[in-house]
């Protein structure tokens, strides 16, 4: 219990501003850094000195129906969809429900934060996209009827360098995070940090992996 209540500290802590100055963003970023070296590249590595010591607070079974990691408004940024609900791969609703949803929209999914977003954003590729090659992917996820969706693989192709015949969708394989990372650009997702995806996955992984 003590490890868990570390845990949802420092994630409380990292998202418990609202419209930060640039110095606050740089040492908050700072203070993300330090979690991620711990909980995600250590944790992916094999382990480092701060990981070893940070561990029992990452290493933790965490509640996650209960987890809370507070709110973030990006509207100050923009206030286009994907970016006031939290939701940056623009998914729609569906009765599957997700953690740390908000429903202040009646047609698509949003989120108390961009990691909650994230998080669901992994979770629907893993459940309906392994193994598609990444454009069938982005064919899938983005058809032409909706969008331009050549120029959307081709803008995640070259983001990632990952090749769109080549890259099968694997949700276990770390690229995946670049992926998702250059989908939520093409989906108009504003004011997002690269550390919000990267704890969006640390939070699939501990969340969704095993859950039907």
């Amino acid at each position: 219990m003590k490890a868990q209540t570390a845990y949802i500290t420092c994630l409380r802590a990292m998202k418990s501003y609202t419209k930060p100055t640039i110095l606050k963003r740089k040492s908050l970023n700072m203070f993300k850094i330090l979690l991620y070296t711990a909980a995600f590249a250590g944790g992916l590595a094999g382990g480092s000195l701060l990981y070893g010591a940070l561990k029992p607070a990452w290493s933790v079974e965490l509640d996650c129906a209960t987890m809370d990691l507070g709110s973030y408004d990006y509207t100050d940024v923009s206030t286009n969809r994907p970016t006031r609900n939290n939701n940056p791969g623009n998914i729609k609703k569906t009765s599957r429900a997700y953690l740390g949803e908000t429903n202040n929209d009646a047609m698509f999914e949003s989120f108390a934060t961009p990691e909650w977003g994230y998080a669901a954003m992994f979770d629907l590729l893993d459940r309906h996209y392994t193994g598609l090659t990444l454009s069938q992917a982005i064919y899938k996820w983005s058809p032409p009827y909706e969008n331009d969706t050549e120029r959307y693989v081709q803008f995640v192709s070259d983001k990632t360098g990952l090749d769109r015949d080549d890259f099968i969708i694997d949700v276990d394989n770390v690229d995946i995070i670049a992926v998702a990372h250059w989908m939520s650009v093409l989906e108009r997702m504003k004011g997002f940090e690269e550390l919000d995806v990267k704890l969006g996955y640390f939070i699939w992984n501990k969340c969704y992996r095993y859950k039907a």
